[in-house]
């Protein structure tokens, strides 16, 4: 605790005119002022061997802290490459699933292009039939015709025949046969 020289101060208070029993009071007034704040500042004082432990407190909970703050990270890192991973395998999952049915799309679509190709084929082939059989009843209706001119070609002789031609119609003649016959 400082030291407070009263009796000095009493002397320079009464040579600044107050009375003894004045310099007296303001002597123990002030004294009680100086007791009453050293108490309140020694109240909130402490020791060395105190302020060293509540340091060393801090200090420990700081690095508790401080582990506590570098555990935590580790596990968000951890967990952050955990959900990457686990993402990388969704897009895994969704890339092959994507490919599965680009696949079966692709094939579809080739069965359908074959089914077509089939189908159109078949009709080919119906017209094509078809075709040939119009083909062959008009052959065989030319054929009948042809027939059928032969038969009245024949007939046309015969009654030709019949008639005798005489010497002037027989060069006539000779051309209308070979018209008939040659020709056509």
């Amino acid at each position: 605790m400082p030291y407070f020289d009263a009796d000095r101060f009493a002397a320079l208070l009464e040579r600044e005119g107050f009375s003894g029993s004045q310099s007296k009071a303001v002597i123990i007034a002030l004294n009680d002022v100086v007791d009453e704040s050293t108490a309140n500042v020694t109240a909130d004082l402490v020791t060395k061997y105190d302020q060293q432990q509540t340091i060393s407190k801090y200090k420990n909970d700081f690095r508790m802290l401080k582990s506590d703050i570098q555990s935590m990270e580790k596990r968000d890192v951890e967990d952050m490459k955990e959900a990457n991973e686990r993402l990388k395998t969704d897009i895994d999952k969704l890339k092959k699933t994507l490919q599965e049915e680009l696949v079966r799309s692709q094939a579809s679509v080739r069965l359908d292009l074959n089914l077509e190709k089939g189908r159109i084929r078949d009709e080919t082939i119906e017209q094509h039939e078809r075709l040939k059989s119009t083909d062959e009843k008009i052959a065989n209706e030319i054929n009948a015709l042809k027939v059928q001119m032969q038969g009245i070609k024949m007939q046309i002789l015969r009654y030709m025949i019949v008639k005798r031609p005489q010497s002037g119609q027989l060069d006539s003649f000779a051309r209308l046969i070979h018209t008939f016959f040659f020709v056509a």
